[in-house]
């Protein structure tokens, strides 16, 4: 029979705590497991890239010079694992199988693919749809008035006529902003306004306009001049 006097509780409780740290110890020097790490692509997308600027939103491009459709893979650590296929729906053939499609200038829309297939080793495939949007921007006639240093003869009560001319490849609805004195004005589809408030001296008017897709054409920087009249 053990008895527990002071010196003996003293030195199984020394025991104790060395055991319990001993256990401490060694969990901390576990080693956890490897974590689980996900070898899918979670999705695919597509961009274009035309003039070495890139359009991931509208996918739009100019028919006058040629592009690239380029496919990207989330994330794109696997990309390299993957084979794409680009497709047109209702089109049984296939378009291409590289991870960039090239768009020759003036090609036609209905020409073009609209669905991306990647696949991996495994055999599971995703797909993504898209629409390639093949605008040309509007553009600004040469013939603008007033010309380049023309005199108009008035005071700020004249009301001076500003005219110019624009037109859009694709009949699409575009909106003029002119600026007379680098102050800007809104002015819809019209191609004529006509402004008061000139003193006398230089001015400068121009001309932009804009369409649907936000392409956009400027005319020159125009210097004219305003005179008052004196005499006959």
């Amino acid at each position: 029979m053990m008895v527990f006097n002071k010196t003996n509780i003293l030195r199984f409780l020394s025991s104790l705590a060395v055991l319990s740290a001993g256990i401490v110890f060694s969990a901390c020097f576990e080693v956890p497991d490897a974590p689980n790490e996900s070898q899918s692509v979670n999705r695919i997308s597509v961009y274009v890239e035309q003039g070495g600027k890139i359009d991931s939103t509208l996918l739009k491009i100019h028919p006058y010079e040629s592009a690239e459709i380029c496919a990207v893979a989330h994330p794109d650590d696997f990309s390299e694992n993957l084979k794409f296929g680009w497709y047109r729906e209702g089109v049984d053939s296939l378009f291409g199988d590289e991870p960039k499609f090239s768009i020759r200038k003036n090609a036609s829309g209905d020409m073009l693919p609209n669905m991306l297939v990647a696949t991996d080793p495994q055999g599971n495939s995703l797909v993504s749809r898209f629409e390639i949007v093949i605008n040309s921007p509007p553009e600004i006639d040469s013939v603008v008035s007033p010309q380049p240093s023309d005199t108009l003869y008035g005071n700020e009560n004249t009301s001076f006529l500003f005219e110019w001319g624009s037109h859009d490849r694709d009949d699409e609805n575009f909106t003029h902003t002119i600026l007379i004195d680098d102050e800007p004005y809104v002015v819809g589809d019209f191609n004529s306004v006509r402004q008061s408030g000139f003193e006398e001296g230089e001015h400068t008017f121009q001309v932009v306009v804009t369409d649907n897709y936000g392409d956009s054409d400027s005319s020159a920087v125009i210097e004219f001049f305003v005179k008052e009249k004196r005499g006959k």
